[in-house]
């Protein structure tokens, strides 16, 4: 028998794959800025993303369709500067403010991924869109001592169409497990509408909605399963 007939048929294009990941996410813009005095601040800054990637591709193509479901935190970006605000504003002594929530989402992205393969090394680009599920926390200000003193922002919650563009980076340990590196940009306006409570005097920070832009880079590493 030839060489020729022992030889089994190659596989080419890309290989479908499902990944855990993790890593940093950072923000910029309006929602990063912590300027009380400013009702377009978010107050966050740079936290961190939790998920589940994967992609199929198609049998012998290098395109394929594929998701990034994930969860992302960020962290509250100066609120002794939003207690010094409303001390101010009261004209008191001290204000205290305790932050009621995080700011956070959960996202549900799916789209094409396109994969270029170099033995071992892979990489893989995608474009996805989908489900953003966002959090802006809300707040509870105690202007010092007084009953009744008591400034309520209420957490609020909204869902909005989500973007991503990024890539993976994939190194083949062995035939079917691999460790990757990534990065990827990430867009959603959510249109938050807040509910206050106890704010019968028109004084000090407060908003009633909020639409900003939340979007920043994600660096992330983690660990795949190939087929």
């Amino acid at each position: 028998m030839s060489d020729a007939q022992d030889k089994k048929p190659t596989k080419t294009g890309g290989k479908s794959f499902i990944a855990v990941t993790g890593g940093l996410s950072t923000v910029g813009g309006n929602y990063a800025k912590g300027d009380y005095y400013n009702s377009q601040s978010g107050f966050a800054k740079t936290g961190f993303n939790l998920g589940i990637t994967g992609a199929c591709f198609f049998k012998n193509s290098n395109w394929g369709i594929g998701g990034h479901f994930f969860y992302t935190h960020y962290g509250f970006n100066n609120s002794q500067g939003m207690a010094e605000g409303y001390k101010e504003d009261f004209d008191i002594d001290s204000s205290t403010v305790y932050i009621k929530g995080q700011n956070q989402n959960l996202n549900f992205l799916i789209g094409p991924y396109y994969n270029f393969s170099f033995g071992k090394l892979s990489l893989d680009i995608h474009a996805l869109a989908g489900l953003t599920h966002a959090t802006l926390p809300g707040n509870e200000v105690y202007l010092e001592d007084g009953i009744g003193n008591q400034l309520i922002q209420k957490k609020s919650t909204a869902s909005v169409l989500g973007l991503e563009g990024g890539f993976n980076l994939k190194y083949a340990i062995t035939q079917h497990f691999g460790v990757l590196i990534g990065a990827n940009y990430n867009y959603a306006k959510p249109n938050f509408k807040v509910v206050n409570e106890n704010r019968n005097v028109n004084a000090g920070r407060k908003i009633d909605k909020y639409n900003e832009a939340i979007a920043g880079i994600q660096g992330n590493i983690g660990v795949f399963y190939s087929l």
